[in-house]
């Protein structure tokens, strides 16, 4: 018969001998001086921090037994009638929950009853008679901002005539500068601050430079613009006037909606108010002012 072998104790519960190393150097320290401080410090648990944490952990994993046990302990010793507890507590619940979901499902005051619209049939006729009357509604709102806006622009156009009456400013021109100025996004008082400024509304105005017609335009320029225009083209009013206005267009584009900075730019040429900015210097020179205000003659 085999003798049994008794199992060591845990590391937790082992005594303070030293540990035996089967090789190494360390073995022979320790048979050396199996009883010196220096080797034994590191197993007896003195002052070591790791072994003392392992201590703390099994004290508490014992403690956390000891208190489960306590908790299951009347359990385990008389499961039935511990059973029989519970189900009593179950079972007396049960009723006061049913009765509960009965109240809930018959009781309408958490309900929130919100009444159908009344469908009323309609007939042909009926929907007839209401779409005539939404045309009619938008016919006549149409109608009426289109009197406003004719009514707006005839005030508008008289009130120029009568300012530049005497320039030569007639009404076909005017209505001219006007149209044209809305078409190419360019307000219709520094439309007519810039025909005013640039030719007094003259329409065969030539500069000393050769800039051509109401808005004096340069042939190079126009012919940027609108590519195959010949000079004699710049003599018409709808064409020098359309050009022109696209010109300044696309410069207060240029310069971010500054129309001060654009007009200044038709004036003196883009070119040359860039490198002033560039500079930091102020390229102004009294054109603009003459545009916006109507008043005086540029030179």
């Amino acid at each position: 018969m085999q003798p049994s072998r008794r199992r060591p104790p845990p590391p937790w519960e082992r005594g303070t001998a030293a540990p035996r190393h089967p090789v190494g150097r360390t073995r022979r320290r320790f048979t050396d001086a199996p009883d010196a401080p220096r080797y034994r410090r590191a197993y007896d648990g003195a002052g070591d921090r790791r072994i003392d944490g392992e201590r703390r952990a099994t004290d508490g994993l014992r403690l956390s037994r000891r208190q489960h046990t306590g908790v299951m302990g009347n359990f385990r010793r008389a499961p039935v009638r511990d059973g029989l507890i519970g189900l009593a507590i179950v079972g007396a619940a049960a009723p006061l929950a049913m009765s509960r979901l009965d109240a809930l499902r018959t009781d309408g005051s958490h309900e929130q009853l919100i009444p159908s619209p009344a469908i009323l049939p309609l007939s042909d006729g009926a929907v007839g008679a209401a779409w005539r009357a939404a045309s009619n509604e938008a016919e006549a709102k149409t109608t009426a901002a289109a009197a406003e806006t004719s009514t707006s622009r005839e005030s508008y156009i008289q009130q120029k005539l009568e300012r530049y009456g005497d320039m030569g400013l007639d009404r076909k021109l005017a209505e001219s500068i006007y149209d044209l100025a809305l078409k190419e996004n360019i307000k219709p008082d520094v439309a007519f601050g810039l025909v005013r400024t640039e030719s007094e509304f003259k329409t065969h105005a030539t500069s000393h430079v050769g800039a051509i017609g109401l808005t004096q335009l340069m042939p190079a320029t126009a012919r940027w613009m609108r590519p195959g225009v010949q000079v004699s083209d710049l003599r018409n009013a709808e064409v020098n006037l359309s050009i022109g206005f696209r010109y300044l267009s696309e410069l207060i584009e240029k310069y971010d909606g500054d129309e001060r900075l654009a007009l200044l730019a038709y004036n003196r040429g883009p070119g040359t108010v860039d490198r002033v900015l560039k500079r930091g210097g102020n390229p102004d020179n009294g054109y603009a002012k003459a545009v916006f205000t109507g008043e005086g003659v540029h030179k």
